[in-house]
């Protein structure tokens, strides 16, 4: 051991002399190992010592190279043990059970196109891998950037050693290549390969030389590239979830592939159906930047709040303007973006506004305003109807107004009559269950 080393490397060296993978030891023996019986005085300066261990622990177990079974303090005491590595596993051994995929595994059926083959443990020397997919300008699943995390391997590679493999979840996923492709690594070693993956890039990256999966077909090959897309659309279940920008490149293909027509309704139905979570919340402006990216402008501009921010700073110059939560607004904030449309939700901005402007009566107010679309809207903008539904959404204003002194007249009359409150129980127990409060 020399003193070039770190001290995660040094305290990792020493259990791992002493302690077998699964054995438990303590924090105190980490002590003893390190700083009395091997200890190493140029990485220790011999004030914050134990400290120093301790943070070395911390990042051996962010590399999933120990476990902490018990934490007694915040001090880290407790009890932990060294976790299995790669370099303890046989990966020429056949681990996986057939029997055990074939009753419980699963796959995406409802992807489009896509047909169930059968459940198999095959040999990876056989399958095709997204990395050497890559190599060869094949493309197996689609991933605009990064594919593999090596974070999720590790997770699952412990997991797997451990006698935990999952086969409840969804199963990895192959497909038979039309013809053989003959590979030859860096190292000379040759490969026939007559399976490809098109979901589980993670999975097969586990040490062993067996690949538990399902072998699907598909009316076409755009069918088989979605199938991987669809597969890790954000889920509980997904530890790695495609990205937008992968379900934007995957649109995109089906246009070339004939799959879709380029318009704005199709796009936001096929985001609905086949990627729900992808960027839900701004889904018709998502759907518009793919029509952007193919040069087709919308012919109505879907705008949210931030958008709204980005364009009057980037366009217009105008730094500052406020988004909705108007009743955060400063003494010297006076201008806000906001949207209308959705007649229910008028009330509430309203009031947001009129109540700064009874906080601030000197203030001018100026507020950059959009017509919103999709669901909620009343009446959906066009080419046709916006001048009149922006003339009566600034209508709207006084129509409240005219609202609110109806109702102020009639509380003054007396002929608003109060209302009559009965609360359902709900304090289970200390309210009877047939009895209003």
């Amino acid at each position: 051991m020399g003193n070039t080393i770190t001290t995660k490397e040094h305290v990792y060296f020493n259990l791992s002399q002493k302690f077998s993978a699964g054995v438990i030891f303590t924090l105190q023996e980490v002590y003893d190992l390190c700083l009395k019986h091997n200890r190493i005085d140029e990485l220790y300066d011999g004030k914050n010592e134990e400290e120093i261990i301790r943070a070395a622990l911390q990042r051996l177990e962010s590399d999933e190279l120990i476990k902490f079974f018990c934490r007694d303090s915040y001090d880290l005491a407790g009890t932990y043990c060294l976790l299995e590595t790669k370099d303890q596993i046989n990966p020429n051994e056949n681990i996986f059970d057939l029997a055990e995929l074939e009753k419980h595994g699963r796959w995406y059926e409802k992807s489009p196109g896509v047909s169930f083959g059968r459940w198999a443990i095959l040999h990876k020397d056989e399958v095709m891998s997204h990395s050497i997919a890559r190599i060869l300008k094949i493309e197996c699943q689609t991933r605009v950037g990064e594919a593999l995390f090596q974070s999720t391997i590790n997770q699952i590679t412990e997991e797997v050693a451990n006698g935990d493999y999952d086969y409840r979840c969804y199963q990895p996923a192959v497909s038979v290549l039309e013809e053989p492709i003959h590979y030859t690594d860096d190292n000379g070693k040759e490969y026939i390969f007559k399976y490809i993956v098109r979901d589980g890039n993670n999975r097969y990256e586990l040490p062993w030389k067996y690949f538990p999966c399902c072998v699907i077909s598909g009316e076409d090959e755009y069918s088989l590239l979605q199938y991987g897309a669809i597969a890790n659309t954000p889920t509980r279940e997904k530890k790695n979830d495609c990205t937008p920008a992968d379900v934007k490149y995957m649109i995109r293909l089906g246009f070339e592939h004939g799959k879709f027509v380029k318009d704005l309704d199709v796009i936001i139905d096929v985001l609905k159906s086949r990627y729900k979570e992808v960027r839900k919340k701004d889904r018709r402006i998502f759907a518009a930047e793919i029509l952007a990216d193919e040069g087709i402008k919308v012919s109505m501009e879907p705008y949210d709040i931030s958008k709204g921010q980005k364009i009057l700073k980037d366009v217009f110059k105008k730094e500052g303007v406020m988004g909705e939560r108007i009743n955060l607004m400063n003494e010297n904030q006076t201008s806000f973006v906001i949207g209308w449309g959705r007649k229910p939700d008028h009330y509430r901005k309203y009031y947001l506004i009129f109540e700064k402007q009874l906080q601030y009566p000197q203030n001018n107010y100026t507020a950059y305003s959009f017509l919103e679309q999709g669901q909620g809207v009343t009446t959906q903008p066009s080419e046709k109807n916006i001048d009149e539904l922006r003339i009566m959404m600034e209508g709207e204003r006084k129509r409240i107004l005219k609202h609110y002194r109806r109702v102020i007249k009639a509380a003054d009359e007396g002929t608003l009559k109060p209302i009559d409150f009965k609360w359902l129980p709900q304090a289970n127990n200390i309210e009877d269950h047939n009895i209003f409060y």
